[in-house]
């Protein structure tokens, strides 16, 4: 494969300063597929993805394709000089894997406990099918490493049809390596959608790139039924799991699950945000689930900044069951748990756990002056201490937001030494007449400790807005009346606030609650440290006597909300005579 260098845009809008520029950087030629498929709309009760789960981290490749191609063994005791095809007559090297082209149904496999130096490449002639897909992997015990340098280590060029299990994958360092773990790429013409990636059971650390990135650049021609899973990358500079297009919603069905980023730094001096943990861009149809992403974004000096989890030139993303803590960020912004970003549509966060992040927990932004960033929600959700820096705040909705609805979260913060948090913030910095419409925040549950504000809404924000409503939530400060800034006006108390601007009122009815809501351990949520056992977070679940129970309004019944299936803990809504405040249905 020759070598190209091509442009890679990502934009991304944070919750102070941003910019609606893209980022633009070179990159080498080279790169490498995976992932899955299993999507759904935001609009939908989608609770698990519908594609088969991969097999978990460390687990024997299971192809029952294996017989329709031809399986080349790789060992470091092997000689190049050999047929390859038995265990008994390996190859040696990588440069002979990438002298040799490979067909449906074929099978590479390094020998586990093995270390092989070099980039592995496949360019358009290696193509494999859903049926029978090119696989690469590990034979033996334990399992093996790619050890590229300051290169990439799996490069996969306009291919697809392509497995790539159970290996390691290690980098020079991050300040030296100028590549990723994984690096999938297509620049093919005609809007072609090559189909079926999986990346499963893969550490990559020590690049200077990604972890694993999978993008493309020829208008909308990229990936479809993508799949990478089981996976661990970290220590990387730009990111760790991330892909990209030049177009919006190009990839098709894409999973990302049970996947860790963490401590992915970033560049310092980078003039757009790096450092993020798991990224999908441009993508129609999108899962993130049971993830964690921590540590990472902390070298980032980027007027915008990294996130943990986050989205941008999406439709139809789901985010669940996740959980973003401990993300950072040196410059100005951002450092967040959880983001639907620019150009994002018809897309859902729910069932996820924020937690000690510099930035928001969890962000609506919108830079750019259109109406893309529509249909999104936000429900079910845990924030814990979020928005550490820069004045942030545990829930954030930034620029011009079309028709969102966030609902049903449970917020808890308390003051930090680096900022001022706030529980919720509605703004429009640096874009004022970027204002939002029709955003309704209802049945949310929002403590703030410290004299800290529970509500603070720009005047900007409000001058131009469209039916922004608060209603039906849930305020407590403690000892101290709750502050909410409304303008260019504080308010103490939630009767004041009501009085002088008509929130939370439902047809000339006051609603809302102002009072302690009772939660199990306010602050104790600490670090769950693995997405399959989120629902032992037993702090933010609701006392028995608390008031929130059966005190929310009905968002379906009066407004046509669709709430989605179950709370934060899955268990089934409404109970009781009506729904609760809060993330937890109380039972």
């Amino acid at each position: 494969m020759t070598a190209r260098v091509f442009l890679s845009v990502r934009p991304h809008a944070s919750s102070a300063a941003h910019c609606s520029t893209s980022q633009v950087r070179g990159r080498s030629t080279a790169l490498a597929l995976v992932l899955l498929a299993a999507v759904v709309s935001a609009c939908s009760d989608f609770t698990a993805p519908t594609a088969p789960k991969s097999p978990r981290v460390g687990a024997p490749l299971a192809n029952a394709s294996a017989a329709a191609g031809v399986t080349y063994y790789v060992s470091p005791t092997g000689n190049d000089k050999n047929a390859g095809t038995s265990a008994a007559k390996p190859w040696k090297s990588i440069k002979k894997v990438n002298g040799k082209t490979f067909n449906a149904g074929d099978r590479i496999l390094f020998e586990g406990g093995g270390s092989f130096d070099g980039t592995l490449k496949f360019i358009a002639s290696d193509r494999g099918t859903a049926a029978l897909p090119i696989v690469v992997s590990t034979y033996g015990t334990g399992r093996a490493t790619i050890n590229s340098g300051n290169a990439t280590a799996i490069s996969l060029y306009n291919t697809a049809g392509i497995e790539l299990r159970n290996l390691r994958l290690h980098g020079a360092g991050r300040t030296t390596n100028t590549g990723s773990g994984i690096d999938v790429y297509s620049d093919l013409a005609g809007n072609v959608l090559l189909p079926y990636l999986r990346v499963d059971s893969v550490e990559a650390y020590g690049y200077g790139n990604f972890g694993v990135q999978i993008g493309s650049w020829n208008a909308s021609s990229g990936f479809s039924d993508v799949q990478v899973t089981n996976s661990w990358a970290h220590d990387n500079a730009r990111g760790g799991f991330s892909t990209y297009a030049q177009n919006m919603y190009t990839h098709r069905n894409v999973y990302f699950g049970h996947l860790t980023a963490s401590d992915n730094p970033g560049v310092p001096g980078a003039t757009t945000n790096t450092g993020s943990g798991i990224t999908l861009g441009g993508v129609k149809g999108g899962v993130i689930e049971r993830s964690l992403a921590y540590n990472n974004g902390a070298l980032c000096t980027a007027p915008e900044g990294p996130v943990g989890i986050w989205t941008y030139d999406s439709d139809s993303m789901v985010i669940q069951h996740n959980e973003s803590y401990n993300n950072k960020t040196s410059g100005t912004a951002d450092g967040g748990g959880f983001d639907l970003d620019q150009n994002t549509r018809n897309s859902i966060v729910q069932y996820n756990y924020s937690h000690g992040n510099a930035g928001a927990g969890y962000l609506m932004a919108h830079a750019p002056d259109n109406a893309n960033h529509v249909g999104n929600t936000i429900r079910y959700n845990i924030s814990e201490n979020d928005g550490r820096k820069n004045s942030a705040a545990a829930i954030v909705v930034w620029g011009r937001t079309i028709n969102a609805e966030i609902h049903n979260n449970s917020v808890y913060v308390t003051p930090s030494g680096t900022g001022t948090p706030r529980a919720m913030h509605v703004h429009n910095a640096t874009i004022t007449t970027h204002d939002v419409q029709h955003l309704h925040i209802r049945d949310n549950a929002l403590y703030a400790t410290g004299g800290l504000k529970v509500v603070v809404v720009s005047t900007d924000a409000i001058n131009g807005a469209v039916d922004l409503r608060f209603e039906g939530n849930a305020y407590y400060a403690g000892s101290t009346a709750p502050s909410v800034t409304w303008g260019a006006s504080t308010y103490a108390g939630l009767a004041a606030w009501r009085t002088a601007t008509g929130q939370e009122k439902v047809a000339g009815v006051a609603v809302g609650y102002q009072g302690d809501p009772l939660f199990t351990a306010p602050g104790a949520g600490g670090t769950v440290g693995n997405a399959d056992r989120l629902a032992s977070l037993t702090a933010y679940r609701l006392q028995p006597s608390s008031p929130l129970v059966d005190s929310a309004l009905d968002l379906t019944t009066m407004f046509g909300t669709n709430v989605g299936p179950v709370d934060f803990w899955s268990q089934s809504l409404k109970s009781g005579a009506t729904y609760d405040v809060g993330a937890h249905e109380w039972r």
